[in-house]
């Protein structure tokens, strides 16, 4: 059943995105739009049928149909790993940690880290979120003046912030703007795009060389050096000290410093990542829709008042939830799903090969025309408790399967904590001419940031 559309009786808000057009260009300008942005390069095809594959050599089959998906994702999920293009591209942040590992590799550590994981522990961390967010009000408004800012950059900012305060017990053991700038510096090099990711099939990618970056080893050394500082010293309520205790409940096997390592410079980069830009694309939302700002305020003064946002209020910020579930729709920062099926097989009535790519191509799967109504408006309502939820797999910002991502409790409490903390502060307003354009390579993005003026109201 279609999700429900938007309920307010005012015209449909309809932001920034890529829609497709009325008419599809050549497949061969499709094609070349590509590289520059994924999404461009999707026809009508890809946000209105079953599934699509371009007309062209090797190319991979995009999936769209739900119990396709499920297919993949769930009830064959091991027939279709991620296939080594994706362990190449993310190899440099993980190595041989939980993201990159297949098989029994993946299984123990999967078991081994997801009690770390478990929402009753990520609760806690909400009074150090809360206290970022508030920290950030204060240096963007502390003159009370309205102030000119990048909002991508700032949301960057913050949550390397949280992930310093939550997961690394303050950062101490590290300069924490070296870091930032190292880790920023450590994405742009990874994520630059090959012509080969396009063109070459997957297997010739387990042969090639992984993307370098001079600021990796120096990222791990740090991490190694405070993994095993910390191995001696008293426990404490954070990640590391988690990742310490965590143990596989079949074997008992723990994790050695270099894979410990591996995976926290895994969790630093993608937890500071896809949360910095679903911060971004919400408070361009709430920007651009006044009365979504409104319902913020009204509902975080009902739960918190003036208190600092802590964990007895995160569940009761309901609508300040759905507005990240509802940006999370239209901007996924994890905007497709790759894998690569081991054996010949349909999907969607397409043939599949052994060894051929499956692209889920979440961002048009959350724009379908045949899952959701006005797909392309923002609506918040769509997530309200008493509408019609929607299926398991048109909606995939976490995706889904035993792959579904580990950090979603985490990511959830700090977006809605941080979201519910500024909105409730600061009137927000894109700065004008600025034409806000998403933007797929490696993750969903605004091209060239996101200008706006901030103005504290409380």
């Amino acid at each position: 059943m279609p999700a429900m559309g938007p309920a307010q009786a005012e015209a449909p808000f309809i932001p920034a995105a890529v829609i497709p057009p009325q008419t599809d260009p050549p497949s061969w300008l499709l094609a070349a739009r590509t590289p520059f942005n994924q999404i461009e390069g999707w026809p009508r095809a890809v946000f209105e049928g079953d599934a699509y594959r371009p007309p062209f050599p090797g190319t991979p089959l995009f999936v769209v149909e739900p119990q396709a998906i499920r297919t993949v994702l769930l009830d064959a999920a091991q027939d279709f790993p991620q296939g080594e293009l994706l362990k190449r591209m993310m190899r440099p942040a993980w190595g041989r940690g939980l993201f990159t590992a297949e098989d029994r590799d993946w299984r123990w550590q999967r078991r081994a880290t997801a009690p770390a994981f478990r929402p009753a522990e990520m609760a806690g961390l909400a009074p150090l979120v809360s206290g970022v967010a508030d920290r950030t009000v204060e240096g963007w408004t502390g003159s009370g003046q309205t102030n000119l800012i990048d909002i991508a950059s700032e949301m960057a900012r913050l949550t390397f912030e949280v992930i310093l305060d939550t997961m690394l017990s303050g950062g101490e053991d590290f300069d924490r703007a070296a870091m930032q700038s190292r880790i920023k510096s450590f994405i742009a090099d990874i994520g630059r795009m090959r012509v080969s990711y396009f063109l070459a099939p997957d297997a010739y990618h387990a042969s090639r060389p992984d993307a370098r970056s001079a600021h990796r080893q120096p990222l791990l050394n740090d991490i190694r050096r405070m993994v095993s500082r910390r191995r001696g010293s008293a426990s404490r309520p954070d990640l590391v000290d988690l990742l310490l205790q965590a143990r596989d409940p079949e074997t008992g096997q723990g994790m050695d410093d270099d894979l410990l390592a591996n995976n926290l410079l895994g969790f630093i980069v993608a937890g500071h990542e896809t949360t910095a830009l679903a911060l971004t694309w919400a408070l361009y939302l709430v920007a651009m829709h006044p009365p979504t700002a409104a319902r913020i305020r009204d509902e975080v003064t009902k739960v918190a008042g003036t208190n600092a946002i802590d964990a007895t209020h995160v569940d009761r910020l309901v609508f300040t939830r759905q507005v990240l579930s509802e940006t999370l729709r239209l901007y996924p920062p994890a905007f497709q799903l790759t894998r690569v099926s081991r054996k010949r097989t349909e999907l969607a009535g397409f043939p599949v090969q052994a060894g051929s790519r499956v692209i889920i191509p979440v961002y048009a799967l959350h724009r379908h025309r045949g899952h959701w109504i006005n797909p392309d408006a923002f609506d918040p309502d769509r997530f309200a408790p008493s509408a019609p939820q929607p299926d398991r797999f048109t909606y995939l910002p976490f995706g889904a399967g035993p792959r579904i991502c580990l950090g979603a409790a985490f990511a959830m409490m700090e977006a809605v904590t941080v979201l519910a903390s500024l909105v409730r502060a600061i009137d927000f307003t894109v700065v004008s001419p600025h034409r806000v354009r998403p933007v797929a390579r490696l993750a969903l993005r605004p091209a060239g940031g996101l200008p706006m003026s901030v103005r504290r109201i409380r």
